[in-house]
């Protein structure tokens, strides 16, 4: 049987000269590749799902694709990459020594890799490239080139193209485009360190929440001829330990109202039993998650880190607890746990508290 397989060539839009060492990746995930002497590439083996395509080479402006891979697709996709000037003029070695920019770099590193124990383990190897900007209480962050992000408890470089950070008084906003690649260990119980704190860091995310509901779905429903319908069994199992969210240690609660409070207390939730967040969309490996206001979900399997309770001025709480906000009432997602539509899903809580540092890649699976 075939497999799923993407090929092209890369050239420069002016010369039409074949571009050699273009990096090509899935963002947030480790599937890259580079362009050949003849800026040929190839993907191949490519799990099924959707991703977005970056085409990205020093001194040329960045491409991006939304690509849909699905069964045995072969695909074709060539490039002309337009020529950009390097943005380093800004980048000046006496940056390093002044004060006001080592204050606000240790603002970003809080903001943007987090102060959990995978945070704090992180180093921006090339942190020159950033520049700073406090505008009337909206702190900004620019990166002239890909930040290169070693993460030591996780066992990843991260490659990472910023394209906007901003603090101000409510939000932490940030995005970009990002690529993971495994590092070398250096021993065998490295080995098993990094899979065990890579386990760690995805119980309880949000990933492993929302592949959980989609584990719930199908445990609940069937397709049939007339769309899909309730399994027989499903009386006999929801709130039980064959219910998905029990088995996984997730407790969901719903708002009772919608609260316009970023949080909310205790009696105005009420416990998700045979309420139906979710609806089939044409892509049967995808679905659809509607609420409105907020639910918030317990996971039960995971303490809060020290650093979290110190962060909040908290006592230490012995479940995570998070809380959850969809922008218009609604969010694709995969059976996978990953979503696609950026800054949709509003985090609250201790998966908010998580940042970059956190991250695995898309193709990460949980064993």
């Amino acid at each position: 049987m075939a497999q799923p397989r993407i090929d092209g060539r890369i050239i420069d839009s002016s010369t039409r000269e074949p571009l050699v060492g273009v990096n090509i990746f899935f963002s947030k995930t480790s599937l890259g590749t580079t362009t050949d002497i003849n800026g040929f590439y190839s993907f191949e083996n490519i799990p099924n799902g959707r991703y977005e395509m970056v085409v990205s080479m020093i001194g040329y402006k960045m491409d991006k694709v939304d690509v849909n891979i699905f069964n045995e697709d072969r695909l074709k996709m060539n490039f002309r990459l337009k020529s950009e000037p390097i943005k380093m003029k800004e980048i000046l070695v006496s940056t390093k020594v002044n004060k006001q920019w080592k204050k606000d770099y240790k603002l970003f590193k809080r903001q943007f890799l987090g102060t959990s124990l995978n945070g704090e383990s992180c180093t921006i190897l090339n942190e020159y490239v950033l520049t700073f900007k406090n505008i009337n209480g909206i702190f900004t962050a620019d990166a002239m080139q890909p930040l290169e992000i070693e993460n030591q408890r996780l066992g990843y470089l991260l490659t990472y193209y910023l394209d906007e950070f901003k603090v101000d008084k409510k939000f932490t906003k940030y995005a970009g485009e990002f690529f993971f690649k495994e590092m070398e260990s250096s021993s065998d119980r490295q080995e098993l360190q990094w899979k065990k704190n890579r386990k760690k860091a995805y119980l309880g995310s949000l990933r492993h929440f929302l592949a959980t509901l989609g584990k719930r779905f199908d445990a609940r429903f069937e397709d049939s001829p007339n769309g899909y319908i309730e399994k027989k069994d499903w009386f006999y199992e929801r709130g039980r330990k064959k219910d998905p969210l029990i088995k996984e240690g997730f407790d969901v609660l719903l708002s009772v109202k919608n609260y316009a409070q970023n949080f909310m207390h205790d009696t105005d939730f009420k416990l998700l039993r045979n309420d139906t967040l979710l609806t089939p969309t044409k892509i049967q490996s995808e679905l659809k998650l509607s609420f409105s206001g907020k639910i918030k979900i317990i996971y039960n399997k995971e303490s809060e880190e020290n650093n979290f309770a110190m962060d909040q001025r908290t006592k230490l709480n012995s479940k995570q607890t998070s809380y959850l906000k969809l922008q218009n009432g609604s969010v694709v997602f995969d059976k996978k746990g990953r979503y696609f539509e950026l800054y949709m899903i509003e985090q609250q809580g201790y998966n908010a508290w998580e940042r970059v540092g956190e991250r695995l890649p898309l193709d990460y699976e949980f064993q």
